[in-house]
């Protein structure tokens, strides 16, 4: 990977205490990704053996939703496509327009690049 960090990455949690992250895509797939925690606000990505990253300024909630589970999903994105995206729907909020809902969803999915579990020692 050429990316040494990847600081403040959009992390989620639902209701029944899954974690889920979203990053951009890399080339490649991933082979037994697993994280590890560096410090109280960095994590190291081990997404291949030839391949790793720091997730770095992590918020103390998700450090402390992350030491309860095993494994997490990680949401690799195509960061051009999201920002078209985000482009499009911006203008539309701006023309007041009334999003097509389904092909609004069609283009978020076509943003996701890979999804995958990830096992988290935390």
């Amino acid at each position: 990977m050429d990316i040494n960090e990847l600081p403040s990455l959009q992390f989620v949690m639902n209701e029944a205490g899954m974690v889920s992250v979203f990053m951009p895509a890399f080339e490649g797939e991933p082979s037994n990704p697993v994280i590890t925690k560096k410090d109280d606000t960095t994590l190291h990505f081990q997404r291949s053996p030839d391949g790793d990253v720091l997730l770095t300024k992590i918020e103390p909630e998700v450090m402390q939703a992350l030491a309860g589970v095993k494994k997490m999903l990680v949401i690799e994105t195509n960061v051009l496509k999201s920002i078209d995206v985000l482009d499009k729907a911006l203008s539309a909020y701006i023309k007041s327009e009334e999003p097509d809902q389904e092909a609004a969803q069609s283009e978020i999915m076509d943003t996701i690049e890979r999804a995958y579990e990830v096992a988290v020692n935390v």
